[in-house]
């Protein structure tokens, strides 16, 4: 089956805190998606260290994100 949900991480450059979002397409679970892209991500930028990451549904994660409407699905996670 089919599972999409969107990744986000948390990385820290210089003391302070960034994030990025990543779409799913090839994984079939959250956990190995998350491992896979923060592996790849280190790899890549070694002075970057990830703090953080989370699988969002992409509905949440777009109120969240692009919406901006976090009180809206508080109680929902």
């Amino acid at each position: 089956m089919f599972n999409f949900f969107i990744v986000t991480f948390w990385f820290e450059l210089n003391n302070k805190l960034y994030m990025e979002h990543f779409s799913n397409f090839k994984y079939k679970n959250c956990e190995t998606a998350i491992t896979k892209i923060v592996k790849d991500f280190e790899k890549k930028n070694p002075n970057k260290t990830v703090k953080a990451a989370k699988c969002n549904d992409p509905i949440i994660w777009f109120k969240k994100y692009k919406l901006n409407k976090w009180e809206q699905i508080k109680d929902k996670e």
